[in-house]
């Protein structure tokens, strides 16, 4: 049975938690279980508007788990619990259950979680289509419970298989190593390397890795994307990744209010007092909001 497991909006300022740790346990857990992971948990970005509330990101935590023997029913029973006990209190979290093998409309899921990212999407909506799309399990957890509307967006977009960036790849294991793509495929496991254009990099191509190996889903496939610099590619970092955000070099110089995320995943870089790499940054259309300077105005 192959399963995609995805949790959302499990987080709140104060950041004692990220739904990026929790996704974390909760693969840990279906994993005792007997389950295998499937390349990895996948970080998908929803849309960023003002009618919606999110805490900083407003992204979801996809995982792909094959297992045989197991009742869905126990795996959720071990998911919630790890919820329950690491959920923010003010959160507002989803989670979604769905089995591929009892899933009738993959490519309306696949539609669904592309619109996530580009409209408004109301909580209802997403229980209705749960309800239509069969082997689906979606649920709300406290607050607003408007989680469940990303929840079940973020197994859409891991399902097209052309979405997201992995969890990890940080940490500096290989920083500054340079090899060709045929010896990182070797090294990482690593199944696709492509240039910032789409092209497939051959085997005798030399990229150089910095203190991010960070990796994305592209066309069902672990991808490294790397920039072309001087006669070789150097491996793209996260926030060439994430958002393919221009604005990043403005947020330069942090104020005095700046206190480090406590999630390095959802930082850009560990070493930088940056706006980008603060708990207090949230992501809006137009690059980001200070809400701490926000809270002092109003």
């Amino acid at each position: 049975m192959r399963l995609y497991i995805c949790v959302d909006d499990t987080d709140d300022l104060t950041k004692s938690t990220s739904t990026g740790k929790i996704a974390d346990l909760i693969a840990r857990e279906i994993v005792k279980l007997g389950g295998t992971m499937d390349k990895g948990i996948t970080r998908h970005q929803l849309l960023l508007h003002d009618d919606i509330d999110y805490t900083s990101h407003n992204s979801s935590m996809c995982m792909v788990i094959d297992i045989e023997g197991v009742e869905v029913a126990e795996m959720k029973t071990a998911a919630e619990k790890v919820l329950r006990e690491n959920m923010a209190e003010s959160s507002d979290p989803g989670l979604c259950f769905c089995r591929l093998d009892q899933l009738k409309a993959p490519e309306t899921l696949i539609a669904y979680g592309k619109r996530a990212q580009n409209e408004v999407i109301q909580k209802q909506e997403a229980y209705d289509l749960a309800a239509r799309l069969g082997g689906t399990i979606l649920e709300e957890y406290g607050g607003t419970g408007c989680g469940v509307i990303g929840a079940l967006a973020g197994i859409g977009l891991r399902l097209s298989g052309c979405d997201g960036v992995f969890r990890g790849g940080k940490g500096g294991k290989y920083d500054g190593q340079t090899h060709t793509v045929a010896k990182w495929r070797e090294l990482t496991g690593i199944e696709q390397f492509l240039d910032f254009d789409g092209n497939t990099l051959p085997d005798d191509t030399e990229i150089t890795v910095g203190d991010q190996l960070k990796t994305t889903l592209v066309d069902h496939k672990v991808t490294l994307i790397s920039a072309k610099k001087g006669n070789g590619y150097r491996a793209c970092k996260k926030k060439e990744l994430y958002q393919g955000d221009k604005r990043v070099t403005e947020w330069t110089t942090a104020c005095g209010k700046f206190q480090q995320d406590n999630d390095m995943e959802e930082c850009y870089d560990d070493t930088e007092n940056a706006c980008y790499n603060c708990l207090f940054r949230r992501w809006t259309a137009d690059g980001y909001r200070c809400v701490a300077e926000r809270e002092a105005t109003s």
